[in-house]
């Protein structure tokens, strides 16, 4: 059953108009909506996972997030179950927003033939290069890409592909449990542009949220990205990053890792009739999630 919520008037979102424009020290900074792991497909549930049902509990959270005065609204991975025909439903589905709408890269999201592999940016309305920041007032967004390293972004013969498997099969070697072929992780190039923009957001004094599909923490779990250790020493050392936010897991979770917040939001898809999204609203001192659902809601201190 869903949580019930005030309707509230809605408000043009803009990159240089965020809420925090309003004033009032009760307001949000910045209030987005969060949805991880959709994963539709037309096929028949497994493992608890109900394909089918994922259009409609999409468009029922679509409809509640319209009423919220929100500057955007990110999926966090995994729009798809499998098959390029899946990303149409969807799509026509999220087209009905009302405010600018993020993406990161799933795993499930490259689970279609070869052939339709490089198709998916487009099918998405995403940038082939899978991660990019944007700003909303003192706040910086980052969306990094966890599948760019992974044995099926590409076409199976693909050289990437075949480089890709070459370093899972090192790292599991290596003892890294999360070394798995429904994993990914981040090219060094990706960590070079990550650290450029950690940088300029420490000298611009602005908060950081990252947003990624695989979590990197807790340590040691099989759903982690594959570089998780490097990507945690990177956002350690920054002062300004004070979240992190994923899917992936569709179990959810949470870790307050040296005052960093680490929320790994639950899978739209699991169960027959319960769905699962939520509102972030960011303050200077707090960020408060407000959980629709089976996501649970959190206060997390700043």
């Amino acid at each position: 059953m869903e949580r019930r919520h005030f309707v509230k008037l809605m408000l043009p979102a803009a990159l240089i108009q965020p809420l925090a424009a309003q004033g009032g020290a009760s307001k949000p900074l910045l209030r987005f909506g969060a949805i991880a792991d959709p994963q539709y497909a037309d096929k028949d549930m497994r493992r608890n996972r109900f394909y089918r049902k994922s259009p409609a509990k999409l468009e029922k959270a679509i409809t509640a997030l319209n009423k919220h005065p929100l500057d955007f609204v990110v999926t966090l991975g995994d729009m798809i179950d499998c098959e390029f025909e899946s990303f149409g439903p969807m799509m026509e589905r999220y087209a009905r927003l009302r405010v600018p709408h993020y993406k990161v890269y799933g795993n499930h999201d490259f689970e279609v033939a070869d052939a339709d592999k490089g198709k998916v940016a487009a099918a998405m309305e995403m940038p082939e290069l899978g991660y990019y920041a944007v700003e909303y007032g003192g706040w910086k967004l980052l969306f990094l890409d966890g599948t760019e390293l992974s044995t099926y972004r590409y076409p199976s013969k693909d050289p990437r592909t075949v480089a890709a498997e070459a370093e899972r099969v090192k790292l599991q070697k290596a003892g890294v449990v999360s070394a798995l072929s429904w994993n990914g992780g981040m090219s060094k190039a990706q960590f070079e542009w990550l650290q450029k923009v950690l940088d300029q957001a420490e000298a611009a004094g602005q908060k950081v949220i990252v947003m990624n599909h695989f979590p990197i923490l807790p340590e040691g779990d099989r759903h982690n990205l594959w570089n998780a250790e490097q990507l945690l020493e990177r956002l350690d050392a920054s002062s300004q990053v004070v979240a992190y936010m994923n899917g992936h897991n569709h179990k959810g979770g949470y870790v307050d890792h040296k005052g960093v917040h680490y929320v790994n939001f639950k899978g739209m898809v699991e169960s027959a009739k319960e769905t699962a999204y939520a509102v972030v609203s960011c303050y200077s001192d707090r960020i408060e999630i407000e959980g629709f659902g089976a996501e649970p809601d959190r206060k997390l201190k700043l």
